[in-house]
């Protein structure tokens, strides 16, 4: 059933919690003078929802987007241990390609709390699993 309901929800053009706020973030984000690489970019068994070049175009920035409707729980508790791990793997993966091979990498987040109907509060962490 879930083939046909993601087949159902690109015909209608329905879009989930997530998926609006992974749009919603790179929006964001180009309007601060990042440019967007890639969108939902999988290596493996590893997924990053954006890699974007920041602002100086100095440094490969991978983000983890995380989208709820109320802050309880706060969308940044999706920061876990384990996305840390499968996002470091992907950084490691994707410096190995030539393109990339200089640019240091950081691994951002974005937590976006969108109430129904409401605005969207979004809050961006650099450097999100330093901390």
């Amino acid at each position: 059933m879930t083939g046909l309901h993601g087949w159902w929800r690109r015909l209608c053009g329905a879009q989930s919690l997530g998926e609006r706020g992974e749009r919603l973030a790179a929006r964001w984000l180009s309007r601060r003078g990042y440019r967007i690489l890639h969108r939902n970019l999988t290596i493996g068994r590893d997924e990053a929802d954006l890699v974007v070049v920041d602002p100086t175009g100095r440094s490969l920035v991978i983000v983890e987007v995380k989208t709820r409707s109320s802050d309880t729980p706060p969308p940044e508790a999706g920061l876990t241990r384990r996305k840390h791990m499968h996002l470091e793997r992907l950084a490691a993966r994707l410096q190995c390609r030539g393109k990339y091979r200089d640019l240091p990498v950081r691994i951002d987040a974005i937590a976006i709390v969108w109430p129904d109907g409401g605005t969207p509060e979004v809050r961006h962490y650099k450097d999100a699993f330093s901390r």
